[in-house]
């Protein structure tokens, strides 16, 4: 699912991470991850279905700091 002012694109399955591989790239803590999700400063790609709905990113976004 796109947002209004995205484009659809190529999603490369290798270039997926979770939260915690984010976290070390950023070199911040889990808990300031959830917040800046939370705040919306920080937009992961998909959250998955599941108890703990864990949150994944593109290993791109994240070195490049287009999170948001």
């Amino acid at each position: 699912m796109t947002q209004d002012n995205e484009e659809a694109r190529i999603i490369v399955p290798s270039h997926l991470i979770g939260a915690a591989s984010a976290c070390e790239i950023l070199q911040i803590d889990r808990s300031t991850l959830s917040r800046r999700i939370a705040k919306g400063s920080i937009v992961p790609l998909a959250q998955l279905d599941g108890p703990r709905g864990v949150f994944v990113f593109d290993r791109n976004d994240v070195i490049s700091g287009s999170l948001s």
